[in-house]
């Protein structure tokens, strides 16, 4: 039996946008896992609050993926937290992407992460010992799906489906959990069954990230039924070489899924939507990665008067929360 991961990907058009991913889900053998009695969670990206291209999930992406899932599954939830910092809550963020209308329409429940019951969940990440805030509620999905942009981070070199479940932290200030933030995306995957992922390529993010940089227009949705898999093929289609990113390194070696390119079938022909992406980093930015490393940094980044520490956070990223 073919074990490998797979990944496709087919060009975006509104008007056809139920018919492909239906089909894209049948070729990914989704009912193999999305069931009647399955509750599944799906993870947007929400970086701002309020739609802006190469930044935030298309509504009409998220809405087509969620009347898909419900019309399969049990029990669909779509949830967001609270911006970084306080500054903005995932409320607003919800009522400001038109969630609340969108699950009226698809029987998609909605959940603010928030404000649900934390909880800590330890375990040993390629033999460190590691912890990370999470929803209780999310520990009871059955299947997870991210659904993030296609788009750089100046800190992690990417933001794809495994960088967008820093979300699902609840607390506003997880700026201050960045410490083995590898290690800690590994394990919030592992906790909430993350399987699928959907990258949203119809535009990316290039330069900075991940909420202001360069637009550009790539066009397709790329979708694979293993998330290590896929962010690893997105990496490549953006000009980067997974085995350079940590996050997806790490948790290929944590067993969740494959990063080299003979371990992956790709499906169909992907390189129309080929990219040169970068980085630019400021100064401001390498100070700021040194927060990446030390809890004392990031401790006394946070004691400091709130619109200097805004200033500074929000000059790299970190201030809002993907």
């Amino acid at each position: 039996m073919d074990t490998k991961a797979k990944v496709t990907a087919f060009n975006y058009a509104e008007e056809s946008i139920e018919r492909d991913l239906k089909n894209t889900f049948e070729k990914l053998n989704f009912k193999n896992y999305i069931k009647k009695d399955t509750k599944v969670f799906v993870k947007p990206n929400f970086t701002v609050p309020f739609p802006k291209l190469g930044v935030t999930t298309n509504s009409y992406l998220l809405e087509t993926t969620l009347n898909l899932l419900k019309n399969r599954a049990d029990e669909v939830y779509v949830g967001e937290s609270d911006g970084g910092d306080q500054s903005f809550t995932a409320e607003y963020s919800l009522k400001n992407h038109g969630i609340p209308a969108m699950c009226k329409r698809t029987g998609a429940e909605m959940i603010n992460l928030s404000k649900t019951e934390w909880i800590k969940v330890c375990e040993k990440i390629n033999g460190k010992k590691i912890d990370v805030k999470l929803p209780r509620f999310l520990l009871k999905m059955d299947e997870s799906i991210s659904i993030p942009v296609l788009k750089v981070h100046v800190m992690t070199t990417v933001s794809l489906s495994l960088k967008n479940l820093w979300g699902c932290h609840p607390s506003s200030l997880r700026l201050l959990d960045h410490k083995n933030l590898s290690e800690r995306l590994i394990l919030i995957a592992k906790s909430i069954h993350l399987r699928y992922a959907i990258i949203d390529a119809i535009y990316g993010l290039n330069k900075h990230g991940p909420m202001d940089g360069e637009i550009v227009k790539v066009g397709g949705i790329i979708i694979g039924d293993n998330p290590v898999a896929t962010d690893a093929v997105s990496a490549r289609l953006m000009g980067f070489e997974p085995e350079r990113i940590p996050h997806i390194k790490k948790a290929s070696i944590a067993g969740l899924g494959p990063h080299q390119e003979d371990e992956i079938e790709v499906l169909t022909d992907i390189s129309r939507f080929q990219q040169n992406f970068y980085v630019k980093p400021t100064i401001v930015d390498w100070a700021s990665s040194l927060c990446f490393k030390s809890n004392i940094l990031n401790k006394i980044v946070n004691s400091l008067q709130p619109s200097m520490r805004a200033a500074s956070i929000r000059s790299t990223g970190i201030l809002l929360k993907n």
